[in-house]
């Protein structure tokens, strides 16, 4: 009797483990193919900070580019310099989505922010975080004194 449940222990610690190993590789290849749906230049359509919306000259000015998980962000509204981050981590288990950045240079340089984020088709997508890295947005929008920031970005067409 010993016997048989240490050899079912043992089948099911191996299936499991196989299991988790797979599971663990699947995330990694859609997290693979989620980030290619971001490469390339965006343009900003819409924006809002902390509650209000973001002029339309400083929306008109804003772009972003990613190339493989390196991402360079121009958002007049934000700052002066240009934002530049790594993409650690995308969690598409999540709902809504999670991306992990962590800024290599420009204010909170160091920080790392965890955004949220919904594609509307393959050329548009929404992002909501807080620049500073202190909380996780739940939701789309920004509320006056939370500090977060909401995005719509438009692939440039090639």
């Amino acid at each position: 009797m010993r016997s048989r449940n240490f050899v079912m222990v043992t089948v099911i610690s191996l299936v499991w483990s196989v299991w988790t190993i797979a599971a663990a590789q699947a995330q990694g290849q859609s997290a693979d193919a989620e980030l290619k749906k971001f490469q390339g230049t965006w343009v900003m359509i819409s924006a809002e900070m902390d509650g209000k919306k973001v002029q339309d000259t400083h929306v008109k000015r804003s772009r972003i580019t990613f190339v493989g998980e390196k991402v360079e962000v121009i958002t007049p509204h934000q700052h002066k310099d240009t934002i530049v981050a790594t993409i650690a981590k995308l969690d598409i288990t999540k709902h809504p989505k999670e991306m992990h950045w962590v800024r290599t240079a420009g204010p909170n340089a160091g920080t790392t922010t965890i955004a949220i984020y919904e594609f509307e088709g393959p050329d548009q997508y929404k992002i909501c975080f807080d620049p500073a890295g202190s909380t996780v947005p739940k939701k789309f929008g920004t509320k006056a004194g939370s500090g977060h920031i909401w995005h719509t970005w438009k692939r440039v067409k090639q």
